[in-house]
């Protein structure tokens, strides 16, 4: 573990930033800004109403390790109101971005959104104003939900990385700060007490690859966590800046070096902050790890506290997040053959596939 630079003697819970960080910055948000006014036009483009949308991976944001000439597909999730009467609207005007599915209606479709996987319904390979998307669409509820909840993880975790809003909706602003600040707590559970910004951004990022099948059978670039902060190092400072000085129990100890409260009080406290869904699979793991946690509503805080006592805790927490996210990642990839089309599915994957090869 590197130690802090002791040259720093004045603790700042703001991470500053690097003058080159800085320009790398502004680069990004300049760059952000043109992706924004394209991606405008092919929301636009489609002619249905979307209350809230955003772009998210390498096709918005560039990753280590992919050079210039790579053109990935841009990654897009819409929130909308009523599904089933949002893919009436969207069959009826650009019916050729469905698979069979769309031969089947409407019903079909949101049923299919709604019932399985994480309840997003992805429309892949869809040309629109010259640029290929990949959009994904999700009821309000069922995102907001697990934004606070982490029901599933599959758009909460992906929303813990850089993304860029195309739509605003006033009650995301919110749900998405407690998503990001549910993300540095459980990540906080998984580290020493003191680390780097960088080991704390790449805990974050990885929370959504926990127990992903698609990290395992090479559907995933194994060192695609480490690409994503290290290209976007930048952009993870000025998205969780605000949170890590909020935070009364975690601070800046020096040019990028953060410590932690290791106190049992402290991380107990913390710990019960954490989403319903967190803390229960937490003490499922617990349990099979063989610490005694007494059932009940009441034995929170003495759980909480038995919890945070034990020395791999951090391997618990890693296996309660494995536990949330393993089963939608599957069940969500399964439902792709439904909405993509087996074809689709398959040029998918080999693209998924080529675009790791390539970089190894």
């Amino acid at each position: 573990m590197p130690q802090p630079n002791t040259a720093f003697k004045a603790i700042d819970k703001i991470a500053h930033l690097s003058e080159a960080e800085e320009t790398r910055l502004d680069e990004m948000r300049a760059s952000q800004t043109q992706m924004r006014g394209v991606l405008e036009k092919v929301l636009r483009k489609l002619g249905v109403p979307i209350r809230y949308a955003f772009a998210y991976g390498s096709g918005v944001y560039k990753q280590a390790g992919y050079g210039t000439e790579s053109k990935p597909m841009v990654d897009l999730i819409f929130g909308v109101s009523h599904a089933d009467h949002w893919h009436a609207l969207n069959i009826a005007r650009n019916r050729k971005h469905y698979s069979f599915m769309g031969t089947l209606g409407a019903n079909a479709v949101a049923f299919v959104q709604d019932r399985m996987g994480a309840g997003v319904y992805y429309n892949p390979f869809v040309e629109v104003d010259g640029v290929m998307v990949k959009y994904g669409v999700v009821s309000m509820d069922t995102l907001s939900s697990d934004l606070l909840n982490w029901d599933s993880l599959y758009l909460a975790g992906r929303m813990h990385k850089p993304t860029l809003t195309l739509r605003r909706d006033p009650l995301m602003r919110i749900t998405k700060q407690v998503n990001l600040t549910h993300a540095v707590r459980a990540s906080l559970l998984m580290l020493p007490k003191n680390f780097t910004a960088q080991q704390l951004f790449q805990t974050i990022a990885a929370l959504s690859f926990a127990g992903d099948f698609r990290m395992k059978v090479g559907g995933e670039n194994p060192r695609k966590v480490h690409n994503i902060v290290e290209a976007q190092m930048p952009l993870f400072k000025s998205r969780y800046g605000s949170i890590i000085e909020g935070l009364p129990n975690l601070e800046y100890i020096g040019e990028d070096f953060l410590q932690q409260d290791m106190s049992p009080q402290a991380r107990a406290a913390m710990l019960r902050k954490m989403p319903n869904n967190f803390y229960d699979r937490l003490v499922r793991q617990g349990r099979k790890a063989g610490i005694r946690l007494p059932p009940g509503l009441g034995a929170e805080q003495v759980n909480s506290e038995k919890l945070v006592a034990v020395d791999n805790i951090g391997h618990i927490a890693n296996k309660a997040v494995e536990s949330i996210v393993a089963r939608p990642a599957l069940t969500q990839s399964i439902k792709g053959i439904l909405s993509s089309g087996i074809s689709k599915s398959i040029s998918y994957m080999y693209a998924k596939n080529s675009k790791y090869r390539s970089k190894n």
